[in-house]
């Protein structure tokens, strides 16, 4: 159902708790189908609770959420009755439920997310479940409840792991229960001396509705999905007492660890007729096995920072699973062991010959030899001992290799370009090999090169990376096209005047790590959904970014000082010149020469907007050469740009589709707009204006 509005953000309240609704909810949100009330589909409900949207979870103030990822007190009874789904805690515990988005399709679901340190994520509370509160079980009365839950993970962090979880209990008594890690994937009614085992196929990460039916004179018919898997199954409690908890069995520890998305409860055994309309309005959920995501993070400090420090890879993992519908999501990320680790700080992917740089990801035998046949170094063999040290059906999730890396490598020679580039893509051989995969279905997430390096060795870097992501066949995706636009790692920086002061120049700061991940999501779910590892959602929507942002297309040479720069879009339809962006930092002409032969470099003194296509950018000098002769860089080599300096589009104000907003979603800080990519090479200048 869709709710009436007093005010802007503000649901009518109609008493007890419950909400004012009106007309069927309609659902382009939901790729699972058309989103209906169940009030309207079947009528008579006892209590009906739907977290698929977050104005159906009340919050702290008691009053309805307006966004995820806000602490929940109860789900709203929307059958108007006003029994409210509680919390249920099998331990004093403060934590408080969460709603969150994209679980299964557009649809959302709540849950108990904790910070627990070294669980997969996402984590969920072993001691917290959901209960109706004042409900009388008894096994002489007749009742069907509806359920659909996800479970993102095995239970974890507890001393019961191998248990199986319990979706219903009903006056202290295990009504389903499914195995978890150990177990025979069993999905169980009625669990002890008499239960009956209704599906063994039950998938590590699922999501599933049920429909239990009970009469005392016929027992229990219960439906999983849309098929009946057991019918006129007796059930003889003996005395029970206590209320009915969902996705608990009410002892310590004793949470299911999973998501709830939706359940209902009639005093009545349902008709068959009854049933047909439930299990057909229970298509709006995307049900059976759910994926996980799981990527690898290689590189030195910059990785190490960007990945153990500043949670950047976390966020876009995270990220990435709201925007493919994936119902968990974890990285592999370490460092400071001697023999396993994917990081490690100042190494490159080989040593970098003559200057005392180390690197043995990949070992260079100095002999002159093509690296399509070097081996693995110690950095390499530790690497592949991470990774030995996971769980198969963890490594079979691992589905991205990211590397936020190039400072080392950026301080190599010009000319090292095509070696360089062979032995990038020998080391991204041996590691998909690792993997099991052999024909490079794991896409490789590279960034442009950050300012740190010599001139030469940046523009060596960035011509590679561009070399091998043009290469379709070795599935390398650039998913940060421009990280000049940051700042030194701790500087003091002005969000007046862009300017940063002071700080570390080696290292990124914490909010341009975090911002990167923000912007590479979409480039990186695209990615993802193109190699066939999306979860609950197939596509994205062409209104969301595509590249990461837009793209210098054309350089026209107006005159000796001037030129206009014809920009490319990709989500937004604007651009913007903000802070030292009007002073044409970043943008610069080499004049005459080559990369490795740098000729005269004439920076810009002005960069202004045109159109929502052009920028104009004066130069601070004339012009000297023919047009042939001139390339524009943006930046060239190490030139820092600094954070809020980049030209960028207006993605940040675009009106995005229903249910597609990641800063609603997600947080503010998800609301960007997208940087104008780095050139890779030098564009040459045109006398044409097209």
């Amino acid at each position: 159902m869709s709710l009436v509005f007093v005010s802007p953000g503000h649901a009518m309240g109609v008493g007890g708790n419950r909400l004012a609704l009106y007309a069927p909810l309609m659902t382009a949100a939901s790729p699972a189908g058309t989103a209906q009330s169940l009030a309207a589909t079947v009528s008579g409900n006892a209590g009906w609770w739907d977290s698929s949207i977050p104005s159906a979870l009340l919050g702290p103030a008691n009053t309805a959420n307006t966004v995820w990822n806000s602490p929940v007190t109860a789900l709203i009874d929307l059958s108007g009755n006003g029994g409210n789904l509680q919390p249920f805690y099998s331990v004093t515990d403060s934590n408080l439920p969460q709603g969150a988005p994209h679980l299964s399709g557009l649809l959302g679901g709540a849950g108990y997310p904790v910070a627990t340190t070294g669980l997969l994520q996402p984590a969920l509370d072993p001691n917290a479940g959901w209960q109706l509160p004042g409900s009388t079980p008894s096994a002489a009365a007749s009742w069907t409840w509806f359920l659909v839950w996800s479970r993102p993970n095995w239970r974890q962090g507890t001393s019961v792991d191998a248990n199986p979880i319990t979706l219903l209990t009903i006056g202290s008594r295990a009504i389903l229960q499914v195995d978890s890690q150990g177990g025979a994937n069993r999905l169980v009614l009625f669990p002890g001396a008499s239960q009956v085992i209704v599906n063994a196929t039950m998938a590590r990460r699922h999501t599933h509705s049920i429909i239990i039916r009970y009469s005392p004179t016929s027992g229990a018919d219960l439906w999983l999905d849309s098929v009946r898997v057991a019918q006129s199954v007796p059930w003889a409690p003996g005395t029970i007492s206590g209320p009915v908890i969902l996705l608990h069995d009410g002892t310590l520890q004793g949470a299911a660890q999973c998501w709830l998305h939706e359940a209902a409860l009639w005093n009545r055994t349902l008709s068959d007729q009854d049933v047909a309309s439930v299990t057909a309005y229970a298509r709006r959920w995307v049900r059976g096995a759910r994926k996980g995501l799981y990527f690898i993070v290689n590189g030195q400090s910059n990785a190490i920072n960007y990945s153990m420090n500043d949670g950047a890879a976390s966020l876009l993992v995270r990220g990435v699973a709201w925007h493919v519908g994936a119902l968990a999501y974890n990285i592999l990320a370490t460092t400071g062991s001697a023999t396993s680790f994917t990081m490690q700080s100042g190494n490159g992917i080989y040593a970098v010959a003559g200057a005392n740089y180390p690197g043995s990801f990949l070992q260079d035998p100095g002999d002159g030899s093509s690296p399509t046949g070097w081996s693995l170094g110690a950095d390499g063999l530790a690497v592949q001992q991470a990774l030995a040290g996971l769980p198969a059906e963890d490594v079979s999730d691992i589905c991205a290799i990211i590397w936020p890396w190039n400072e080392t490598d950026s301080l190599r020679q010009y000319s090292e370009g095509p070696t360089f580039q062979a032995a990038a893509l020998r080391f991204l051989s041996l590691l998909r090999a690792m993997l099991g995969d052999t024909t490079n279905k794991i896409p490789l997430v590279w960034w442009n090169a950050i300012p740190y390096g010599s001139a030469d060795g940046i523009t060596m870097h960035r011509q590679a990376v561009q070399s091998i992501a043009s290469n379709t066949t070795a599935n390398v995706v650039i998913g940060n096209r421009q990280t000049s636009d940051s700042n030194p790692r701790g500087s003091s920086w002005s969000l007046a005047t862009g300017i940063a002061m002071g700080g570390d120049a080696s290292h990124r700061d914490s909010a341009d790590n975090q911002r990167f991940a923000m912007l590479a999501a979409p480039v990186v779910a695209r990615t993802l959904l193109a190699g066939d590892y999306g979860d609950s959602i197939s596509a994205l929507p062409a209104a969301l970014p595509h590249a990461g942002g837009p793209s210098i297309g054309h350089v026209y040479r107006q005159s000796s000082t001037t030129l206009i720069i014809t920009v490319v879009p990709d989500a937004g339809n604007d651009l913007k010149v903000p802070l030292q962006a009007a002073t044409g930092i970043g943008f610069a002409v080499m004049v005459g020469g080559t990369p490795g032969n740098d000729g005269t470099i004439v920076p810009a003194i002005s960069c202004q907007r045109l159109d929502a296509t052009h920028l104009q950018i004066v130069l601070a000098s004339a012009l000297q050469n023919a047009s042939s002769a001139c390339q524009l860089f943006y930046p060239l080599g190490p030139v820092q740009i600094g954070r809020g300096n980049a030209v960028t589009d207006n993605f940040s104000a675009m009106t995005l589709p229903a249910g597609w907003n990641a800063g609603t979603d997600l947080g503010t800080g998800w609301i960007l707009d997208c940087p104008l990519a780095a050139t890779f090479s030098g564009i040459p200048l045109s006398d044409s204006p097209t």
